[in-house]
C-alpha cells in the first residue's frame, strides 16, 4: 500500500487517470490520512469531484477535527463548508 503523501499527489496529479485519483482518495480514506484528505478538500484548482469525494471520505472517517475546520474555513468555497457543517 502506498503511504499516505504518495497517494495525496496521486489525487492532486492531472496527468494521472481519474480512476487512479478516485481509488486514490478511497485509500486515504481506509488508511485514515484525514489531513490528507482535508488538503484535497481545500485545495484550489483541483476538480470539484475530488473535493468533494474528499469531504464525503472525512465523513466516513468521522473526522470531526478536520469537518469543523473545513466548515469555519472562510477560505473555502461556500457548497463545501455547508457540506463540511452537514457531516458534523
Amino acid at each position: 500500500m502506498s503511504s499516505p503523501r504518495s497517494l495525496f499527489q496521486t489525487v492532486v496529479d492531472k496527468n494521472v487517470p481519474r480512476g487512479t485519483r478516485e481509488d486514490a482518495i478511497g485509500e486515504l480514506a481506509e488508511e485514515r490520512a484525514t489531513a490528507q484528505l482535508r488538503l484535497v478538500v481545500v485545495t484550489s484548482g483541483l476538480d470539484g469531484r475530488y473535493r468533494r469525494q474528499a469531504l464525503n471520505a472525512l465523513s466516513r472517517c468521522r473526522a470531526t477535527d478536520a469537518l469543523d475546520k473545513l466548515a469555519n474555513d472562510t477560505s473555502l468555497a461556500p457548497p463545501l463548508r455547508e457540506r463540511a457543517q452537514e457531516a458534523l
